[in-house]
């Protein structure tokens, strides 16, 4: 592959075929992300409450299924995009691989993420063989495993961005990021202290919804699904812990909580920032503020207020130092977050939709050589 990037290409009308099977590989695609996550809450549980694991354990196998899904996904979407010889459909823009394929982007980097954790998996595999028992998720096999299952997250956005004309395209965006962010914090979890790590992305996800979108109420609606993922995982990980500790037969250890640990750690507050962040963006459309300096100032009063949430959360006491970082963290994220949608939008069709899945009508796109 090279790194040139190409003009605009003018591509065929979209038969509607294509917008179909790349909105259902979209969604295949956050199917993937809740095995991954739930996966993860489950194994992070596994290790809290329990403890010795092998490679081949049911929460593995679940993590596993989302690459493999992913990249099967992929692998057929872009395959399609090619063989139909379109360079444009419903979700927009192509990227064109090895002189041959056209893959959309959003499913070009979730199938390279899938096939890179499918890679790891192999080396954790190796890991188990030769160690045993994992003793600590830090792992070297896990931080791959970790980096690959972030580029899966990555492409389900940007697969879902580029349906963002589509009703179906704006809730699987909504729901893809609310997933994302609580694998982000898994990943993040390391990064301490941890409000400081975890509020920048949080704030970068929901600004950027909302100049994808640039319509009220998606914002909001990806705090309530974050909320909704975050107490699907609060029941989930002690139930079906103790369910596949009995299972197997292997006792708990003698200090295990059985409290949800990972679920614990997402931010409660984050449904309420996201409400904010939609006020800030509609104050500021009525006022004729101007995006770019409106959204650092959300940014900044959201942050602080995540971090606040979070010590409130975690029992622990205000540093206004620390809010004081937060909150300039904020203000770059919010400005970022509003920036970096310019881009994105332009993976998708600029004019309106079509009136139905048959009819026709030019749209626009950018086809990209890498």
């Amino acid at each position: 592959m090279t790194g040139s990037t190409g003009a605009a290409e003018a591509g065929p009308t979209d038969d509607g075929r294509s917008g179909r099977v790349e909105l259902v590989g979209s969604w295949l695609l956050l199917v993937a992300l809740l095995c991954e996550n739930f996966g993860v809450v489950w194994d992070v549980q596994w290790h809290d409450d329990v403890g010795p694991d092998t490679f081949f354990t049911a929460p593995h196998m679940l993590i596993y299924t989302a690459p493999a899904l992913a990249g099967l996904t992929s692998v057929f979407v872009v395959l399609h995009n090619t063989f139909r010889a379109s360079r444009t459909s419903a979700g927009g823009g192509s990227v064109r691989v090895l002189g041959v394929f056209r893959a959309p982007v959003g499913f070009l980097v979730a199938g390279v993420g899938g096939a890179v954790e499918l890679a790891y998996g192999l080396a954790d595999l190796w890991w188990h063989t030769v160690y045993g028992f994992d003793v600590t998720l830090n792992s070297p096999p896990h931080v791959g495993l970790a980096l690959g299952g972030m580029a899966i997250c990555v492409g389900a956005i940007l697969a879902f961005v580029a349906l963002r004309r589509r009703r179906a395209g704006r809730w699987g965006l909504a729901a893809s990021v609310s997933v994302s962010l609580c694998s982000m914090i898994f990943a993040l979890f390391w990064a301490q202290p941890f409000p400081v790590s975890v509020t920048p992305i949080c704030v970068f996800c929901l600004v950027m919804i909302a100049g994808v979108t640039r319509r009220p109420g998606w914002v909001t609606l990806a705090g309530l699904l974050f909320l909704a993922t975050q107490a699907a995982g609060w029941v989930f990980a002690p139930w079906i812990t103790r369910v596949y500790a009995d299972s197997v037969g292997l006792p708990f250890r003698d200090n295990a909580s059985l409290n949800p640990y990972l679920p614990s750690l997402y931010p409660m507050v984050l449904p309420v920032i996201a409400v904010l962040i939609e006020v800030g963006v509609l104050i500021g459309r009525r006022s004729g503020t101007s995006p770019k300096a409106a959204l650092p100032v959300v940014g900044a009063v959201v942050g602080a207020g995540m971090y606040v949430g979070y010590t409130v959360q975690f029992g622990d006491a205000v540093s206004v130092p620390l809010a004081a970082l937060v909150a300039a963290l904020g203000a770059a994220a919010g400005w970022l977050g509003w920036r970096a949608s310019f881009p994105l939008r332009r993976l998708g069709p600029a004019g309106p939709p079509p009136v139905s899945p048959g009819s026709s009508g030019a749209t626009s796109s950018t086809a990209v050589v890498v």
